[in-house]
């Protein structure tokens, strides 16, 4: 794919495409590449420069338009134009073995809130309106994913009582807090928060990973515990990661600025950097990263920067609720590309089939992978 084509979709996944540009790109889609028929061929990229190009420099032309919600949209092109290759760069791509699995069907919108009394309550896709009421918070589910608290005008002397939001394997969720943060859950997650942020600090707790757009409130400053470390902001964007298989947890920093520490060591990173905390060693170190990667998974897509294979599983094996086995003979390759998390898990292994270098086989919900 060419280097204008990537830019054109990426432009599309920030909501910037001129009207022209966008209607092109869901007019080719629905038109050229709708059907499964051609979801599993290989794409052919230069003719798809050539046509998305010749019809954008036609002034004047009428393009079908397509009203399709930004996200599904995005998804769907991103998927048709994924990249792949091998970081080794190896010659002679390969038409991969058809991968024999059943459907595996992507993640979605789902979660569970569970009361602090230890009641669960099913969080449902579309459902909208009144869930419950607490001490000092009503409680709304507002449909597509999202969950909402809103303070109740409660006393702050009143008992805080503390609720817990949990993702499952192959489940996402949003919800606003009762101070206005906004947070979303990855898949095989959670978030523990009061109903209520009373007294001088804002504090919750993290596992797996989750996105933060934090409130401000310079008298309150806001605290996410998680693996043995605390993050501490004021109000900022960051991104946590924090999957204990991982063995790592990255906190990554688009604005604002965060103080991470554990014990007795801190630091401060900056927009564009990324801390690392060592579940093993207790060691933080801070690196400049890929803020495109770090964010992928919230926009609906994968993005690997040379990553080796298992990482890549854990990622999908998450978002599918897959179990993945490895044969004895298997290597662990690294691959760099981009792939959208809403088609089922067959399209997504055959991407990585193309390079010739790994492959899979399927029982059930278990994938075996093989070089």
């Amino acid at each position: 794919m060419s280097r204008k084509s990537e830019a054109l979709i990426k432009k599309y996944l920030d909501n910037t495409c001129t009207p022209e540009e966008r209607a092109l790109l869901e007019s080719w889609y629905n038109s050229a590449a709708g059907s499964d028929d051609n979801a599993n061929d290989l794409i052919d990229y230069e003719l798809l420069d050539q046509e998305i190009w010749k019809e954008l420099e036609k002034s004047g032309k009428p393009v079908r338009k397509n009203h399709w919600p930004l996200i599904a949209a995005a998804a769907a092109c991103l998927l048709l134009c994924t990249f792949f290759y091998y970081s080794d760069q190896q010659t002679g791509m390969q038409k991969p073995a058809q991968v024999s699995t059943n459907k595996i069907l992507p993640g979605g919108n789902k979660a569970e809130l569970i009361l602090e009394d230890g009641s669960v309550m099913p969080l449902a896709q579309d459902h909208t309106g009144l869930l419950t009421k607490q001490t000092g918070a009503v409680i709304t589910e507002l449909g597509d994913g999202r969950l909402s608290y809103a303070a109740s005008g409660a006393a702050n002397n009143q008992e805080v009582r503390f609720n817990t939001l949990r993702t499952p394997r192959g489940g996402q969720y949003q919800i606003e807090l009762p101070d206005g943060t906004r947070a979303w859950l990855n898949a095989a997650s959670f978030l523990k928060f009061p109903t209520m942020f009373n007294g001088t600090e804002r504090v919750v707790e993290v596992s797996g990973e989750v996105y933060f757009e934090v409130a401000v409130n310079k008298h309150k400053p806001f605290k996410v515990v998680s693996s043995g470390q605390t993050i501490e902001v004021l109000g900022t964007h960051f991104n946590l990661s924090t999957y204990p298989e991982e063995g790592v947890t990255k906190t990554t920093l688009f604005e604002g600025s965060v103080k991470v520490s554990f014990g007795k060591s801190t630091v401060v990173i900056k927009p564009g950097e990324q801390s690392l905390f060592n579940n093993h060693t207790k060691e933080i170190s801070v690196k400049n990263t890929d803020l495109e990667e770090a964010l992928a998974w919230r926009h609906g897509y994968f993005q690997f920067n040379d990553e080796d294979v298992k990482s890549i599983m854990r990622k999908l094996s998450r978002w599918y609720d897959i179990e993945v086995e490895y044969t004895e003979d298997f290597v662990n390759q690294r691959f760099t590309g981009s792939v959208s998390r809403f088609e089922e898990a067959a399209k997504v292994l055959k991407m990585l089939e193309y390079t010739g270098t790994v492959h899979f086989k399927a029982k059930g919900r278990r994938i075996t992978v093989m070089p």
